[in-house]
């Protein structure tokens, strides 16, 4: 005789297949695979907005959908769908704040800084002063995010939040204050471990180094770099890490090593869906 199941059993089900689903999304994610992603969290986020469904679980999926959203607008550069990324990310982030999850309220908040600031960079904002204002909202919700990691002691949050606070300066044009923030991040995660969070750092430490005329630093900091991208692994971003490979080995006027990294940032692009990633992303060098 089949027992009827309660409404405690159906939430059950639930939270097990929302971390389920969660898991796949996020490794296609960084598999480079954003369209498949994409399209399982958009198709399965309807599905549970039954009574028997947990905030907390709907949670689970919003976050990485917001996630996939902010990487596939850098990538793509499509400005329309700003809006969607940001609006998924403040439903995660009132989710979160109505619930016990700390830590998923600063990833919250963390994504939505990231949400704005890539829609401004996007939106062609490639600048500003530091009263210009374009990055305000990105930086306030970074600093929540940082204050409230701190406080949780989140170390390898503590340096996704540094790391991008030092993006806004940088794009403020305050580049000791940038680089500062980097140093503080790529401390945190050398510290503690956090793999991933040592790549970002040391891209950008070679690019300064790439202005400064600083070639062999450069390009130190930019193996380091990829081969941090490589090891965590995140795929979405290993294109950047070629091409910055690529900008600092034209400047050294080896043009064999320049074309191998073209080569791979464009099959890397390709295979995720972004052929037109390469054409779009300017020479660091001539900046």
């Amino acid at each position: 005789m089949s027992i009827e199941p309660t409404a405690e059993k159906l939430t059950q089900y639930y939270t097990i297949a929302t971390e389920a689903l969660g898991e796949i999304a996020q490794s296609y994610y960084r598999l480079g695979r954003l369209g498949e992603a994409r399209h399982l969290l958009r198709t399965v986020l309807p599905l549970i907005e039954a009574g028997e469904a947990r905030p907390q679980d709907r949670l689970k999926l919003l976050l990485p959908y917001g996630q996939v959203l902010v990487v596939d607008h850098l990538l793509a550069r499509r400005q329309e769908e700003a809006e969607l990324m940001i609006s998924t990310l403040l439903q995660a982030k009132q989710i979160a704040e109505a619930g016990p999850d700390q830590r998923a309220l600063a990833e919250a908040l963390c994504w939505l800084g990231q949400a704005h600031y890539f829609a401004a960079v996007v939106s062609g904002a490639l600048v500003d002063s530091p009263s210009g204002g374009k990055y305000d909202e990105a930086l306030g919700y970074q600093q929540q995010a940082l204050q409230l990691r701190e406080a949780l002691h989140d170390t390898r949050g503590m340096s996704e939040s540094l790391f991008c606070i030092g993006t806004i300066y940088e794009r403020r044009q305050q580049p000791e204050q940038a680089q500062d923030y980097y140093r503080q991040a790529r401390q945190v995660a050398q510290e503690y471990n956090h793999v991933a969070e040592q790549a970002e750092p040391a891209r950008h430490f070679a690019v300064h180094a790439l202005w400064a005329g600083d070639l062999d630093q450069a390009l130190t900091e930019a193996l380091l770099a990829l081969s941090y991208r490589e090891a965590a692994p995140f795929k979405p971003y290993l294109p950047f890490d070629h091409l910055l490979l690529r900008d600092i080995y034209l400047k050294k006027g080896d043009t064999a090593q320049a074309q191998f990294h073209t080569q791979q940032a464009s099959a890397l692009a390709e295979e995720m869906g972004y052929p037109a990633l390469v054409a779009s992303m300017p020479n660091l060098g001539d900046l």
